[in-house]
């Protein structure tokens, strides 16, 4: 039997990754440390909390609620038991078009029937029964496969249980062409894509599979934490606080000591400050912890550069209304004709005119105790161009242009919301703005230029090629959160933080208490085992054979979009 107990793990960054990590390793014996830069946990899934006025900071849409579930069961309790109370959104999202129209989202299908033939006619509907066949197909056998499962190499691809399903994902489509396929109307087509904006993209960018969003919404509904987001983060450290996890709050790691071999035995927290441990989980900004809490001198660091793969960013309104605005719905997209239009751009640009798409939530219309009586609190997401722009980072140029972006934003969002509702007034509601921009998420989160999905969702982002959970050229250093395997958003990160643990639990011979009641570390073992040398050198030449299908299929994909 091993030792757990000897057994120590640091945990740096207290995003709902990191949480749900820290809380897992301490269900398995380990003794963890959670180390976190700012006064809070959570990161982008915080809240703000001003004058009786709760706003969620970033996520507010809750989607795969069986994952949450998981999360907790794993941990030996339930969402309920630990005072989690979700709300029905009903209807899902309310989608207001330029030219007034309102279509509204609902896992009411007869009220769904009753929208998609006032636009499409009779045949439509079968349509959208079609369309959700095939997302419904893309979001079960992902959850199987890409979800639960880590892919440490690229021969991951061609697992017998997976490769059958590579073509059927549609990964070399995007979700404009999956959608364009079932749908004859510019405004359907629109609604069954916004799903790309969940991960900051358009939709001729993101790849098809990730029509599952819409199943996910569609299907299983969109979902709200009585008191906020953040309570599912504040569960998850209560229940690692019970199970002996310390938590650090304003306690920023300035390094990950490493030996010369590359193996990782602690971290600094400053020049007087070490902290021993046998693993290291990284839940920062995953280009920010190569750049800055990792050396550069060892091999492997220095071809790190994947900077023009970074999410977009946003501006990000937070408004305490002196009084309700009935129109908006609890989860509100606000489409531009642009959106679907042959220019993929979603995100607005300090040199251009386009006006974007954006979300508005109202948590006071689904959850009271998000304001005072009688008052509104209103978050508006828009999304923006990071700043990798030509000017450098936090020069007085680049701040200047950030705030023009804000101003332009804000006199696009009130007079949007204005002309397609008919409310008015919104500008003299507001009783108190705070607001987030790019640099807020860089200087608040470490986000790298202020991206705040971390790296971006395309083909060449995902599966074999995303970042993985334990880099090769560093033993003993683990990553999980948005821009690692499986990737961003919150049930995302959940399942990441599942697969992270496992990994780190099996390279230190610990069993995995939520796999059975007799865990077998070779179970979860076995998809490491493959790494040796015959296999690294079998998978060189097989990586071309995939990247060949892979080139025949973007080209198969592309002529049939024309």
């Amino acid at each position: 039997m091993v030792d757990t107990q000897k057994k120590k793990v640091v945990v740096i960054g207290a995003g709902v990754g990191g949480v749900a990590t820290a809380a897992r390793l301490a269900k398995a014996g380990l003794q963890v440390s959670v180390y976190e830069k700012n006064d809070f946990h959570g990161g982008k899934c915080s809240n703000i909390v001003h004058n009786g006025y709760r706003f969620d900071r970033g996520a507010s849409i809750m989607l795969m609620t069986e994952v949450f579930e998981e999360t907790f069961h794993h941990l030996g309790t339930c969402m309920s038991s630990e005072g989690i109370d979700l709300l029905k959104c009903e209807p899902n999202c309310n989608v207001w078009f330029q030219d007034g129209d309102c279509f509204a989202t609902s896992t009411d299908i007869a009220h769904m029937k009753r929208q998609i033939e006032k636009v499409e006619g009779s045949k439509g509907f079968d349509r959208f029964i079609a369309f959700l066949q095939e997302s419904q197909s893309h979001y079960e056998k992902s959850v199987i496969h890409v979800l639960k499962k880590d892919f440490p190499s690229f021969l991951s691809l061609l697992r017998p249980a997976f490769l059958p399903y590579l073509f059927r994902l549609h990964p070399f489509h995007s979700v404009w062409q999956r959608a364009a396929n079932f749908f004859r109307s510019h405004k359907l087509r629109q609604v069954f894509t916004l799903g790309s904006m969940y991960l900051g993209m358009s939709p001729f960018e993101t790849p098809g599979t990730y029509t599952l969003l819409q199943y996910a919404e569609l299907a299983g509904g969109i979902w709200y934490p009585r008191g906020g987001f953040h309570r599912v983060v504040d569960s998850l450290v209560e229940i690692g606080t019970r199970l002996g996890v310390k938590y650090h709050l304003s306690q920023p790691v300035k390094e990950v000591a490493i030996s010369p071999d590359g193996k990782a035995f602690g971290v600094l927290l400053d020049a007087d400050r070490f902290v021993e441990a046998d693993a290291v989980v990284i839940n920062a900004d995953l280009l920010y912890a190569h750049r800055a809490l990792l050396p550069s001198n060892l091999p492997g660091q220095a071809g790190l550069d994947r900077g023009k793969d970074i999410s977009c960013s946003s501006i990000s309104f937070y408004w305490s209304l002196s009084k309700k605005v009935p129109q908006l719905e609890t989860h509100n997209i606000f489409v531009e004709d642009s959106f679907g239009q042959l220019s993929p751009q979603i995100y607005m640009k300090r040199q251009s005119l386009l006006k974007p798409s954006f979300y508005v939530h109202v948590p006071s219309r689904i959850d009271p105790s998000a304001a005072p009586a009688g008052k509104d609190a209103v978050i508006v997401l828009v999304l923006v161009e990071n700043l990798g722009g030509s000017d450098p980072m936090n020069s007085p140029s680049e701040k200047n242009g950030i705030t023009k972006l804000v101003a332009a934003a804000r006199k696009h969002v009130i007079f949007s919301i204005e002309k397609r509702t008919g409310s008015v007034g919104i500008k003299k509601l507001i009783e108190h703005e705070i607001t987030n921009t790019p640099l807020t998420w860089q200087e608040t989160f470490n986000s790298e230029r202020g991206g705040i999905f971390g790296l971006d969702h395309s083909f060449f982002n995902i599966l074999s090629f995303r970042p993985k959970i334990r880099p090769d050229n560093f033993d003993g250093i683990y990553f999980v959160g948005a821009s690692t395997h499986p990737g961003a958003g919150v049930p995302t990160c959940l399942a990441g933080a599942s697969l992270t643990a496992q990994r780190v639990l099996s390279d230190l011979e610990v069993p995995i208490p939520w796999e059975s009641r007799n865990p077998k570390i070779n179970q979860v073992g076995s998809q490491y085992s493959t790494n040796n040398l015959f296999v690294q050198s079998l998978g060189k030449r097989l990586f071309f054979t995939i990247v060949l299908y892979m080139a025949i299929g973007i080209a198969l994909g592309t002529l049939w979009a024309i």
